[in-house]
């Protein structure tokens, strides 16, 4: 009986003291079960934050205001979707799929992406800064006062896009084709590394910061329009096919 009664004492001052303890711990350090988040349905607002994505068919659904940031979504068909005001920090989209999406005020910094289709989008307001985007495909889409700066985009295909104040300054946009973008004096190439650019047919005189070496990289025609004091280098056209 008295042994009993020892252990029924023990237990409950042993439950009050852990009680006590973990009451007064942080949130953050108490176990929980870290990727519960990447079982939530698929949906507005979703936290998929640092799941494994990948190789997902999602065509069509609304994920407005979404978390991805650190995602692995590489190889995911999600076209014609909604993310406007979705966050894609750091995050993988590695020959994904993003067509006619509209991903309008998104927030892109940082994310990898190579072999990617963003063409016939909607970016408009949406931050680009440090991505890593190369060889992949923005034809047709409408990136209207995105800040892209410090980013690269080499190899890029901007064909008929809709830079219209557009900051590109300091970026990798060497080998990227700029055939028929729509630009306006808002764009800043200021830095931007040219090299092999395709600026065919571009009326690019309103432009502000666009300096001559800048120029003398890239790749234009006669009816590329310049800035006053920048002239066309005699290389022009280039001979050979700068976008391959």
């Amino acid at each position: 009986m008295r042994f009993f009664v020892k252990t029924c004492l023990f237990n409950s001052l042993a439950s009050l003291f852990l009680g006590f303890v973990f009451s007064g711990m942080p949130s953050n350090l108490l176990i929980t079960n870290a990727y519960a988040a990447c079982d939530d349905t698929a949906g507005p607002a979703v936290d998929w934050q640092n799941c494994r994505k990948r190789n997902l068919i999602m065509d069509g659904f609304n994920f407005t205001g979404a978390d991805f940031t650190r995602t692995d979504l590489s190889a995911s068909d999600l076209r014609n979707s909604n993310f406007s005001k979705s966050k894609f920090v750091k995050t993988n989209l590695m020959r994904a799929s993003l067509a006619g999406s509209i991903a309008k005020n998104a927030n892109f910094e940082s994310v990898t992406a190579s072999r990617t289709d963003f063409s016939r989008g909607n970016y408009q307001n949406s931050n680009f800064t440090k991505a890593e985007i190369s060889r992949s495909n923005f034809s047709n889409s409408n990136l209207q006062n995105s800040e892209m700066s410090k980013a690269d985009f080499s190899r890029v295909t901007f064909f008929n896009a809709n830079l219209k104040g557009v900051n590109l300054s300091f970026s990798n946009i060497s080998r990227a084709n700029l055939t028929g973008v729509s630009i306006d004096e808002n764009v800043s190439l200021k830095g931007a590394y040219m090299y092999l650019t395709l600026i065919e047919d571009l009326d690019l005189s309103s432009l502000k910061g666009l300096e001559q070496w800048q120029i003398d990289m890239a790749c234009g025609n006669g009816n590329t329009m310049l800035p006053d004091g920048l002239t066309q280098p005699e290389s022009w056209p280039c001979k050979f096919d700068a976008a391959e």
